[in-house]
C-alpha cells in the first residue's frame, strides 16, 4: 500500500502542479531569451498579441491626436519604411500597419517580466513606456503560434516533460 500511496501522492503533485500553473511557469521563466526574440519578429511582422495588426494603423494615426497630418503623409512615411530601412528580421506584413521599428531603440527597450501567472512585455525606459501607452498594452505578448515555438522549436515542452517526469519518478 506504500507505494501506491507515495504514487497518488506524486500524481496529486503534478495534478496541483499543472492547476496553479506552477509547472508551466517553472518553464517559461527559463526562456525570456525566447520570449523576447518572438516578441520582436511578431513586431516586424506588424502583429500584437491577438493575431491581428497592430493599430492604430498608419493611415488611420492622423492628428490632431494622432502623428500624421494626412492620409498621405501617412502613406509616404510607410511607404518610407518598406523600402527604406534595414530591418534585422525579414518580415511580410500589412505596409499600413506599424512595426514600430525604425532604428530599433523600442525593440531594444523591451523586457520580459514575469508574476506568479503571468508573462509580460515591458517597457525599461520611459520612451518605450510613452510608445506602449500609445499602442496599449494588449497590443504586446506573443501570438499563440509564437508560443508554440517556444514549447516545440524552442524546447519547453521537452522541459515540461522533463519536470514532469521528475516529479512522478524521483
Amino acid at each position: 500500500m506504500g507505494i501506491l500511496n507515495d504514487l497518488r501522492t506524486r500524481v496529486q503533485s503534478v495534478n496541483d502542479g499543472m492547476e496553479t500553473g506552477e509547472l508551466v511557469r517553472n518553464v517559461i521563466v527559463q526562456h525570456p531569451d525566447d520570449i523576447l526574440d518572438l516578441q520582436k519578429m511578431q513586431l516586424f511582422q506588424g502583429l500584437a498579441a491577438n493575431g491581428q495588426d497592430i493599430r492604430p494603423y498608419y493611415s488611420e494615426d492622423l492628428k490632431p491626436s494622432g502623428f500624421f497630418h494626412s492620409v498621405e503623409s501617412a502613406g509616404r512615411y510607410a511607404a518610407w519604411k518598406k523600402d527604406g530601412i534595414n530591418y534585422p528580421y525579414k518580415a511580410n506584413r500589412n505596409p499600413d500597419a506599424p512595426n514600430l521599428y525604425i532604428n530599433g531603440r523600442f525593440h531594444d527597450e523591451l523586457g520580459v517580466q514575469f508574476a506568479a501567472d503571468t508573462v509580460g512585455i515591458v517597457p525599461t525606459t520611459p520612451y518605450s513606456a510613452g510608445i506602449m501607452a500609445k499602442y496599449g498594452i494588449t497590443t504586446f505578448g506573443l501570438m499563440m503560434a509564437n508560443w508554440m515555438v517556444v514549447f516545440v522549436q524552442r524546447g519547453a515542452y521537452d522541459e515540461l516533460m522533463n519536470e514532469l517526469k521528475t516529479r512522478l519518478y524521483v
